[in-house]
């Protein structure tokens, strides 16, 4: 089971949920998952039949296609399943009554968001809730359900990512995210309970193109108009290319890092335990990670076993000085370049690089479903950092300070958002965290800046450099003075 799946079924998950459900709490899109809300889960479908009809197609969904969005989306789930489980019949009984049972739906207030659709539904009598629990039904089982969410995953944000990131900033690549519904979405698909695992997306990318293909292929006339977008589609990526496409521009963008440039791709494809993506479904365990446990690996630091081990105090857990207080023993600070949880000091030229954290809309969610993922784990090094980060960070001062030097992107001049942002994150971090590789390294700033606060010029810099400007302008009042007797 993945680390992301054995933390939600934790008393702590449970806890974190409660105490701020919009980082952990879906939105907009909501996944298959036991004990689920089915009004969510039918919200959720407009949400995505919208962008997959736009992304096969290239059209807007306006209400008068939202029948024919779902719809395809339906049939698309069942020509995926039943070819996957090659020989399986059909589950889902998609007809011409759907759509009309949709129709009817968006007939109670043309022009309504789906929210207010299904809210609307739900009041005004039986007969609307039960043509409404049947557009739920026709979702059929619960493996049908996952694969919904799989071809919206693969066809309809996946895709659209990858586009995104393709060559240009993560700046550049949010103003195709920018409106609040899609940021909404951003947001959502990171979160845990929106987890899917590796192998299912693989079985999408296998077979959606000759699922749509096949949609195209069928005599009806409830897609004719959309037969030339069916017939031509590319999905873009294949599963040999699925890593390289599509998950190393998801953690390029989703990481709570920088890094200027997507990582250099590295053929063949390989997942985590360096198993070929083509044999994935051979071990359960590399099967079933997700999009997260993905993005949680791209943040690790690549550390030799020997240089973790290296270092004095052994790796103990010692405080950061704060931004300021580095800047008074001289330490001075420099953006890493990798984008990975890596801290570095080299006391010989007094340089600490910390990886640069970006501020922007997604970076709470990420960042508390990152710490969430290795809650239960004996090595955090996401959980260290955002520790090491509320001591550096005593107030907004020493955030502009880090944002001076680059260890922070984003947020506002004052620094304030940034420091409220990690205060409150840190709220979620277990005590005491470990991380050798991290520890080692600030155990090291620690001693260079005690050594250096020994120094009485050093320990007393602003009085020394007061009393040195008093008696410099005492000096020159006096010469000024005789020089205007004689």
């Amino acid at each position: 089971m993945a680390p992301s799946e054995t933390m939600l079924e934790s008393a702590a998950y449970g806890r974190m949920r409660a105490e701020n459900p919009s980082e952990f709490v879906p939105r907009s899109v909501f996944f298959a998952r036991d004990g689920g809300s089915g009004i969510d889960r039918r919200n959720s479908l407009w949400v995505k039949a919208a962008l997959v009809y736009e992304s096969i197609t290239g059209l807007h969904v306006n209400d008068g296609a939202k029948p024919a969005a779902t719809s395809l989306l339906l049939r698309l789930a069942d020509g995926c399943r039943s070819r996957i489980h090659a020989g399986q019949p059909p589950q889902t009984k998609i007809s011409t009554a759907v759509s009309d049972v949709l129709k009817d739906m968006l007939e109670v207030s043309p022009g309504a968001s789906p929210n207010v659709v299904a809210a609307q539904n739900i009041g005004v009598g039986g007969n609307q809730l039960g043509k409404a629990a049947d557009i739920h039904d026709e979702e059929g089982s619960d493996e049908n359900k996952r694969v919904i969410d799989a071809i919206f995953l693969v066809v309809g944000f996946l895709r659209r990512l990858s586009k995104a990131a393709a060559g240009i900033s993560r700046d550049a690549a949010d103003e195709g995210f920018k409106s609040t519904h899609m940021q909404d979405i951003v947001t959502d698909v990171i979160k845990l309970e929106n987890q899917l695992p590796l192998k299912l997306l693989l079985d999408v990318v296998d077979h959606v193109e000759d699922a749509i293909r096949g949609i195209a292929a069928t005599p009806s006339s409830e897609f004719e108009d959309l037969k030339k977008f069916l017939e031509g589609y590319k999905l873009g990526f294949t599963r040999a290319t699925f890593f390289d496409n599509v998950v190393r521009p998801f953690c390029w963008y989703y990481s709570p890092f920088f890094n200027k440039q997507l990582p250099a791709a590295a053929p063949p494809p390989k997942v985590a335990d360096g198993q070929l993506l083509d044999n994935v479904a051979d071990n359960p365990e590399t099967a079933a990670r997700t999009l997260l446990d993905f993005l949680h690996d791209s943040v690790l630091p690549v550390v030799p076993r020997a240089a973790s081990e290296k270092g004095t105090g052994g790796g103990k857990t010692s405080r950061m000085p704060t931004a300021r207080e580095l800047n008074r023993s001289g330490v001075r600070i420099a953006p890493g370049e990798d984008g990975r949880a890596a801290v570095e000091f080299d006391d010989t030229s007094a340089k600490l690089r910390l990886p640069a954290l970006v501020y922007d809309f997604k970076l709470a969610t990420v960042a508390r479903n990152l710490l969430a993922r290795e809650y239960e784990e004996q090595s955090k090094p996401v959980t260290r950092y955002f520790q090491m980060m509320n001591e550096l960070v005593e107030d907004a001062a020493d955030t502009r300070i880090l944002r001076r030097a680059g260890a922070v992107r984003g947020g506002g001049t004052s620094g304030a958002e940034v420091h409220q942002l990690v205060k409150r994150i840190d709220g979620y971090a277990t005590y005491p965290s470990v991380f050798m590789a991290m520890d080692v390294q600030i155990e090291k700033v620690r001693q260079f800046h005690d050594k250096r606060m020994q120094n009485f010029l050093v320990r007393y810099r602003p009085g020394v450099i007061w009393a040195s400007s008093v008696a410099a302008v005492s000096v020159v009042a006096i010469v000024a003075a005789r020089r205007n007797r004689g």
